[in-house]
């Protein structure tokens, strides 16, 4: 899937809001698994990453236990998808109860 939006910019898979992960796995709860928070580094410039270039090369395989329209034999299937959240939870918006 190469449409993977992300809004977890602290998520170390995150490109310029694409997630840039080879596999990324989705609970029955539509927790993302693969969040990572990245490394706090210091930096002059705390909107540098909202200026990263999006990367949409990367095409990732979505594992989903989710009961969910898009999801067939634990894969999803769903053309794209969008992850986000709070804190250091990152959920799956795409997903619509089956």
């Amino acid at each position: 899937m190469k449409d993977l939006k992300c809004g977890k910019k602290a998520c170390k898979h995150n490109k310029g809001y694409c997630c840039c992960a080879r596999k990324i796995e989705v609970a029955n709860n539509t927790d993302c698994l693969t969040y990572e928070p990245v490394e706090k580094k210091a930096s002059m410039f705390e909107a540098g990453s909202d200026f990263i270039k999006a990367d949409y090369s990367v095409d990732t395989s979505v594992a989903c236990e989710a009961n969910c329209i898009f999801q067939k034999n634990n894969k999803c299937i769903a053309g794209g998808i969008t992850v986000m959240g709070d804190g250091s939870e990152a959920l799956c918006l795409t997903f619509v109860k089956d």
